[in-house]
């Protein structure tokens, strides 16, 4: 493999890392509407399952989020790497 295709690939990586860090942007939106509902659904429940299930879109929230600033630095690193080569 010469550099010319070494680049190439480094370049197919940082663009499925920036797909993978949209896609988990529209993730998060989605997550976060699903909890807006669910807590306006839920307004004053002390339900054992309740509070489970928001704290679980809670979690949600968070994983996306550092799941999209991992993709959105790979990419970033792809590409400072690739332009050095």
């Amino acid at each position: 493999m010469d550099i010319t295709q070494v680049k190439a690939t480094i370049r197919q990586g940082e663009q499925a890392a920036k797909d993978g860090s949209a896609l988990m942007q529209r993730v998060q939106g989605q997550a976060e509407e699903a909890r807006t509902l669910a807590a306006a659904t839920a307004h004053d429940s002390a339900h054992q399952d309740i509070e489970a299930g928001m704290a679980r879109l809670k979690e949600a929230l968070r994983e996306s989020s550092r799941v999209a600033e991992l993709l959105r630095s790979g990419a970033e690193a792809a590409h400072k790497y690739a332009s050095k080569l």
